[in-house]
């Protein structure tokens, strides 16, 4: 027995992923598409494969030469842009007709148990279906009255199917002669090189040349991935986040680009957040920007339906506030907003002195010239300089605008100075009180944010889960070349539960 893997497609509907890689390495919950399928075969005891590759074909041979354990053989479909996957099959007879296989199509995430359990079906010949549920867009079998396979298409009505087929299949040798037959027919006599293997799976099925039955494999986790929907929904069910979440103790959530992106709330974040809350969870919230103090984000939070108070809220200066006290430090200079200075100020700092100890630097939305001036003239005179965070831009309804870390930029450029020390995520100063204080669990906590340089880095930090939503700063696209990896990936806040 043999596993043959059909993968020379192009992916194109998971542009810009797939310019530069085929569909099959893209990655869902941290791992290859097609290492999924892989590891379904080793782990039903078939070491033996061969995968048909076209598009970025030499990606595939790249990641196929480090994979130990199994035999991998490459077929090359050079035609793959006018052909399907019935043409690369028929590429493959050679080394498959004849022989017992099992076949599918490599845009499959699948559970590792899926080979193992159409290897161990009765029938010698079987179709891997899922009876749970009705998918407009899968291939679909009718079967018989005597329990055999009589249809395959995704034309298939709700009414007249018996279930879902994932593209996994179990040809005898004698089934793989008839079928390798039937291709041969279809691509040599009739000279059709575009259609799909379930077009010859189709009339051989209705002819009752080939009897197959169905194989139910509802239960395990498995998605045929197409589009970014299909890859949100494969990252939820192979990252195993639902069943994850019950276990989760406190959520600290990022704010801006999580909860709401400048002055827009993000939809459905209000009541999944109160949920959670219902739901027994422990709910802070976390933020970089420092150009507003506690209440100002009570208040802000308030206005857009979410209650809370001050103890939820954990700022970067609350780390900052920290240094300086530990450091005995009661004279600096402050570059930033009217409310960060009255914080600090309400904390005993001397914000004004002629001889600064520090030069405070937020984020300053009220920023001017003058405050430049005053701040570089300190910083020239030897002053050094603390940061409250280092985002270099900060999410908004018109998008990016600059953060901090683009004034810290400048600052750099014209004094040549660099902060000594940076607060804020993904520094884990800036919670470790949050965690002395509650005593909360690492292990049953968790970090929501839309940057996987702050809010995810915090995470791995701690260490604790982290789980990225996609409604800010980072795309689905930049997490595939990210080496900073969440545990948990979701469109947004909306996602986190099924209300």
């Amino acid at each position: 027995m043999i596993g043959i893997i059909l993968a020379a497609g192009v992916g194109s509907r998971l542009r810009p992923m797939t310019n530069a890689k085929p569909k099959c390495l893209v990655t869902t919950a941290g791992k290859a598409i097609l290492q999924y399928q892989i590891d379904a075969y080793k782990a039903a005891g078939i070491r033996d494969l061969l995968i048909v590759v076209g598009y970025e074909g030499g990606a595939i041979k790249e990641y196929c030469k480090h994979i130990k354990d199994v035999n991998i053989r490459i077929v090359e479909n050079n035609d793959y842009e006018t052909t399907n996957n019935m043409y690369s099959l028929y590429l493959a007879r050679e080394q498959a007709a004849g022989r017992s296989f099992i076949l599918n199509n490599a845009d499959l995430s699948v559970d590792v148990d899926v080979v193992k359990r159409l290897l161990e079906h009765e029938s010698a010949n079987a179709v891997a279906v899922d009876s749970s549920l009705y998918n407009e867009e899968s291939m679909k079998v009718v079967v018989s009255s005597d329990g055999f396979v009589i249809d395959i298409s995704k034309k298939i009505k709700e009414h007249e199917s018996f279930a879902c087929s994932i593209d996994f299949y179990k040809f005898s040798s004698e089934a793989s002669s008839i079928f390798f037959e039937e291709i041969v027919r279809i691509i040599e006599e009739e000279k059709n090189l575009k259609d799909w293997t379930e077009v010859a799976m189709q009339r051989l099925f209705r002819s009752q040349k080939l009897k197959f039955t169905p194989c139910d494999i509802a239960g395990l986790n498995w998605v045929e991935i197409d589009n970014y929907e299909d890859l949100a929904l494969s990252d939820r069910k192979f990252s195993h986040y639902d069943d994850a979440i019950k276990n989760i103790e406190n959520i600290l959530f990022d704010l801006d680009g999580t909860v709401y992106v400048g002055g827009q709330v993000v939809d459905g974040a209000p009541e999944v957040i109160e949920a959670l809350q219902e739901d027994g969870k422990n709910v802070y919230f976390l933020t970089n920007n420092s150009s507003k103090n506690k209440s100002d984000y009570v208040t802000r939070l308030k206005d857009i339906g979410i209650k809370c108070s001050e103890s939820q809220i954990v700022l970067s200066t609350d780390a900052l506030v920290d240094y300086l006290f530990d450091q005995k430090v009661e004279k600096i200079h402050v570059l930033g907003t009217n409310s960060l200075k009255k914080y600090l100020m309400d904390q005993g700092f001397n914000i004004d002195s002629a001889n600064p100890e520090y030069v405070v630097i937020g984020y300053d939305t009220e920023l001017s010239y003058q405050k430049l001036i005053t701040a570089c003239k300190y910083i020239n005179e030897g002053t050094d300089i603390l940061a409250t965070h280092c985002d270099v831009f900060c999410p908004s309804e018109y998008g990016p605008i600059p953060d901090i870390g683009s004034l810290l930029e400048m600052i750099r450029i014209t004094t040549g100075k660099s902060p000594s020390k940076v607060f804020g995520k993904p520094s884990f100063e800036m919670i470790s009180p949050l965690i002395q204080r509650f005593n909360l669990d690492p292990s049953k906590t968790l970090i929501v944010g839309d940057r996987l340089h702050t809010d995810i880095m915090m995470a791995k930090a701690l260490p604790c889960y982290g789980l990225l939503v996609l409604t800010g700063e980072t795309t689905r696209d930049q997490l595939e070349t990210s080496e900073v990896q969440p545990d948990f990936v979701l469109g947004s806040i909306k996602d986190m539960r099924k209300l």
